[in-house]
């Protein structure tokens, strides 16, 4: 049912006959229903088109020929046009949300991707990566990998990689065998949940990140504070906790 809402058609119903006393009126005139609307125009005002974002091909189908049964009216039109905005939002109601995850892959440079696990599409994903160099004591400040939002997936599709340390702020931060310790998270505005991992790169060689499974806000995790002293106990804390079985090495 959700392929309703996101399945992408337009259809119109052309050609209706409009009350004679719209007949001095020459500009278009659109009267909106939520995600659909009547559009008026002609220089008599006499085509009108009934026009539906986000329908499935089927249902279309199936609504045009209704309206090609009912009487041809303006009133009648839009009457039709608020129903079945009503009909697609109690769709949107009762379809399951979307699910993501993510993923590292190759070991020498990390990179994301972005998993949409559901069935319908994920919109809006916003996905974090939160990352200390270890062997920066000194710095107390992540590394300065933004905050990023992808528009979209598919049902059952996933990103292409999401680069993460080619900025130049980034890159001159590290240097082989680096360790870099902290957490990534995705999550998007209709999710049921969001996901949280733990991660650790050792930089040019490899890594492994791991789900935290008791954390669904779809936020990182972060120290209490960014001294030194309170990051490598939080660092210690977090890996301890990752058994070696629950660890998913960063492949290809």
């Amino acid at each position: 049912m959700k392929a309703l809402i996101l399945s992408s058609l337009m259809f119109s119903i052309l050609a209706c006959d409009l009350a004679s006393a719209r007949a001095q009126e020459k500009r278009a005139v659109v009267q909106q229903a939520g995600d659909c609307s009547v559009n008026i125009t002609g220089n008599n005002n006499s085509t009108a088109s009934l026009v539906c974002n986000g329908v499935d091909r089927k249902l279309a189908e199936q609504v045009q020929a209704i309206l090609n049964g009912t009487r041809r009216s303006e009133s009648a039109t839009k009457e039709i046009s608020e129903k079945l905005d009503q009909i697609l939002k109690q769709i949107n109601k009762e379809a399951p949300p979307p699910t993501m995850a993510l993923r590292f892959v190759y070991p020498d440079a990390p990179a994301l991707v972005l998993i949409n696990q559901s069935a319908v599409i994920a919109r809006d994903i916003k996905w974090t990566v939160e990352l200390w160099n270890l062997d920066l004591p000194d710095r107390n400040d992540p590394l300065p990998i933004p905050v990023s939002k992808f528009d979209w997936l598919r049902p059952n599709d996933e990103s292409g990689p999401q680069n993460l340390f080619s900025n130049p702020q980034v890159a001159q931060l590290l240097k082989p065998g680096n360790h870099l310790f902290g957490s990534a998270s995705v999550i998007c505005p209709e999710c049921a949940r969001g996901r949280t991992y733990i991660v650790s790169i050792v930089w040019g060689e490899g890594g492994w990140f791991a789900e935290v499974t008791n954390e669904q806000r779809g936020r990182v995790l972060s120290p209490r504070n960014f001294l030194k002293a309170t990051r490598i106990e939080f660092a210690k804390e977090l890996e301890a906790e990752v058994p070696a079985q629950a660890r998913t090495p960063i492949g290809n």
